[in-house]
């Protein structure tokens, strides 16, 4: 860290530790950093059971695919009787026959999109963590944000009402006109006017962050984290920091694997006039009475071996027309991958950006802070000396206030896109804590 930059965070903890008006605590009182608040949101969040479900289907999918190239049993057993005349005859008969699949073109099919489904599902319920752990993350960041904002107003309500005072006692004495008091009065009212949006933004904050970590309605959330200085993100290179987005970004992965699904689908519609071969093992059983052991039911059957061949029925206006649409499917994948590609090329392009962008911002916030202060300290001086105007003065301390805002939310700012490039390169914790 540079001197220049230490110092900006010098003053950057300066100007949030102003007094801050949080609430009583209360056994349902959390105090969070950002690391614990996104910890709590994994622990707590349905996002979560979302995600397991997610990957839970994934596995289901694959185990149909590989039932489909496992040996597959049936069964039957039977017992009839006939009347003719004076006489009944009666039988029993059983079969059990057990085929396995030597070639399938839409079992094979089914393998391999099975399998790619099921990576497809895993890089879905890694998304959703992802995107879990960014929003999460935004919304305690605002948190943090309309907290200390509140504390800014706060501080600039109690200066309004101090100058308010101070102007009252001068217009007794004649040293100041009833324009001047108007003019503090207004600016009492609104400072109080501003810490009212201030708080109304902290409360509706709290609720939007405890709806994203699924907490309950009871709970106060207190945020501990200072942010005493802007986020560090080393980015020598952002065409490297883009390419690595571009490969681990898991939109743009499961793009691609819906457009692999989509190929094997062509490939086993294309193949779909070839015949199904499969080996089978029958065994046939019957007699006039039910044997009475296994010795007697295995003399009374017979077993048969065989391969068999299944041809399917030649419908070749039904085969033209589903060939056309599997191809049309895959067309519409690969433009669909295709898409998600430049996209996301763009959006990791702009994300990089705006992060340079957020740091440099903050520098400025942080200068223009140091000059604001000054300028404040000369103004009240010359206010005191009746060196300069009242209407001079309000506009400086206008200024500061906005200043110290702007410093708050450009830290803020830093932290919700280096945190966006996280959920873009689909880091979850503990890769982006």
């Amino acid at each position: 860290m540079t001197e220049r930059t230490g110092r900006y965070a010098l003053l950057l903890a300066a100007a949030l530790a102003l007094p801050s008006s949080v609430p009583a605590a209360s056994p349902d009182t959390l105090r969070l950093s950002l690391a614990d608040a996104v910890r709590l949101a994994f622990d707590r969040s349905p996002v979560i059971t979302q995600a397991g479900a997610t990957r839970t289907g994934g596995l289901t999918t694959l185990g149909r695919g590989i039932n489909g190239l496992l040996p597959s049993a049936s069964g039957s057993v039977g017992y009839s009787w006939t009347r003719g005349g004076d006489s009944t005859t009666s039988g029993w008969t059983a079969d059990l026959t057990v085929d396995q699949v030597v070639f399938s073109p839409s079992a094979f099919a089914g393998l391999v999109t099975a399998v790619v489904g099921n990576s497809h599902s895993r890089t879905s319920a890694r998304d959703q963590q992802a995107r879990l752990a960014y929003d999460v993350t935004v919304d305690y960041l605002n948190l943090v944000r309309y907290d200390r904002l509140r504390d800014v107003a706060g501080a600039a309500l109690r200066r309004a009402e101090e100058y308010l005072e101070l102007t009252r006692a001068r217009e007794q004495r004649g040293l100041a006109s009833s324009i001047d008091l108007l003019r503090a009065e207004a600016q009492e009212a609104q400072a109080r006017l501003g810490l009212l949006e201030a708080e109304q933004d902290l409360a509706v904050g709290t609720e939007t962050f405890k709806a994203t970590a699924g907490l309950g309605r009871g709970a106060v959330v207190v945020p501990t984290e200072s942010l005493a200085g802007p986020r560090e993100l080393e980015v020598p290179d952002p065409d490297s920091l883009v390419a690595e987005i571009e490969r681990r970004n898991p939109g743009t992965r499961m793009a691609a694997r819906s457009r692999t699904v989509a190929r094997v689908n062509m490939a086993a519609t294309v193949g779909s006039v070839l015949p199904d071969i499969s080996l089978r093992w029958q065994r046939s059983s019957g007699g006039g009475s039910l044997p009475g052991c296994l010795t007697e039911w295995k003399d009374s059957g017979t077993t048969s071996y065989g391969l068999r061949a299944t041809l399917p029925l030649l419908d070749l206006k039904r085969y033209v027309l589903d060939v056309v649409d599997a191809a049309n499917d895959s067309r519409r994948a690969d433009a669909t991958a295709r898409m998600a590609g430049l996209q996301l090329h763009s959006t990791a392009v702009s994300a990089v950006g705006a992060f340079r962008s957020a740091r440099q911002r903050f520098d400025l916030a942080s200068a223009t802070l140091v000059l604001n202060e000054r300028l404040h300290e000369l103004a009240r001086e010359q206010l005191r000396l009746g060196s300069i105007s009242q209407l001079d003065f309000l506009d400086v301390e206008a200024d500061l206030v906005g200043a110290q805002a702007s410093l708050i939310s450009s830290v803020c700012d830093t932290y919700v896109q280096a945190a966006y490039i996280g959920y873009l390169l689909g880091s979850t914790p503990p890769d982006n804590p």
